[in-house]
């Protein structure tokens, strides 16, 4: 089996006409963020941000951080100090709100730039020539649809849940929850007379109360607030932490994702720190042999970064560490060289 790893670095650079090497985020605004500019303080991230006051308390600790910390250390304190808080556990559930709304925006704005000519539909019709008979199982920690799109020119269409884990050549894993991803809410959130940012506002402050299901829906409405049966929603999406235990994905997806791990034998990692470590114990859990990885980030020493983060995870492997980003690899057609031999 094949496995591809996409982290925040794939977004970023999923444009082959628009790569970040000319045209960096001053003269490109839409393109979709790295995890240190998800609270960027001008665009529409704080266009966004402006639509959810509750969390703009914590929003400085978000936009400068102080050297050597990073945007997930922060947000993990800030989430610790939520269990005893319950303004903190208010403003991180905002945190969650303003993450769906801001992803969704992106997205489209970036649609816009792409015209359906990303570097995910390229690389998919190389994996399509060049798979075999191989399940190709592709693992996302992104909040975007940029995948989804893209696997429509495969000729997979998902418009339920299920539809991520049912194709037999393709599968898609989105491990940290979805941009058009909701859970239905249980307890009783008063409904009376309220809609769109009203709700949300009431969901938001009744965040200690409320529970969870872990019943997952595709909700492309916004602003995100309940269904057509009147059942409140709350997006779908992990909070980046450095220690996050748990995934955001239902948990039928998890099962196949443990239950094909087995089989994989080649990975490819792209634009992904190896930084959740709750899927690296995953993988060195469920692996049954060595395995070969090429890795793709902006740079070779990124690239090596990450997989010196699979050597302290104790994943047996040849690692090979590429001298490009998203695009060239894509354009270079390594895949197939890669996934061929």
């Amino acid at each position: 089996m094949i496995m591809v790893i996409f982290g925040a670095g794939a977004s970023y650079d999923s444009v082959p006409s628009r790569p970040p090497g000319r045209y960096p985020r001053p003269s490109l605004f839409d393109r979709p963020p790295l995890a240190a500019e998800l609270f960027l303080p001008e665009g529409f991230f704080a266009n966004c941000l402006s639509e959810f006051p509750r969390c703009k308390p914590i929003v400085p600790y978000l936009q400068t951080l102080p050297a050597g910390t990073t945007l997930e250390s922060v947000l993990e304190k800030l989430q610790l100090e939520a269990e005893a808080d319950p303004e903190r556990k208010r403003q991180i559930t905002a945190i969650r709100y303003y993450l769906q709304s801001m992803i969704a925006q992106c997205q489209t704005r970036w649609h816009s730039v792409a015209q359906g000519t990303t570097n995910y539909v390229t690389l998919l019709d190389q994996l399509r020539r060049c798979r075999g008979n191989n399940l190709v199982s592709l693992v996302t920690f992104n909040y975007d649809c940029l995948i989804e799109e893209a696997l429509k020119s495969v000729d997979i269409n998902i418009s339920e849940i299920s539809d991520y884990t049912q194709n037999d050549k393709f599968k898609l894993f989105k491990l940290h929850g979805s941009a058009d991803w909701a859970r239905e809410i249980d307890a009783p959130v008063d409904l009376a007379k309220q809609d769109g940012w009203a709700l949300i506002n009431e969901i938001i402050h009744s965040t200690k109360n409320i529970q969870v299901s872990d019943r997952f829906r595709l909700e492309k409405n916004r602003p995100l607030g309940k269904t057509a049966a009147n059942i409140p929603l709350f997006p779908a999406i992990a909070i980046p932490v450095e220690t996050k235990s748990t995934f955001e994905c239902p948990k039928e997806h998890l099962d196949c994702l443990r239950e094909n791990i087995g089989q994989v034998r080649k990975v490819l990692i792209v634009g992904w720190r190896a930084a959740e470590k709750h899927f690296l114990s995953l993988l060195r859990e469920r692996l049954t042999t060595k395995i070969r990885v090429q890795a793709v980030a902006g740079n070779k020493a990124e690239a090596e970064r990450s997989l010196a983060q699979l050597v302290d995870a104790e994943i047996v492997h040849d690692g090979e560490a590429m001298d490009y980003g998203f695009t060239e690899y894509v354009i270079s057609r390594e895949a197939e060289r890669f996934f061929q031999a």
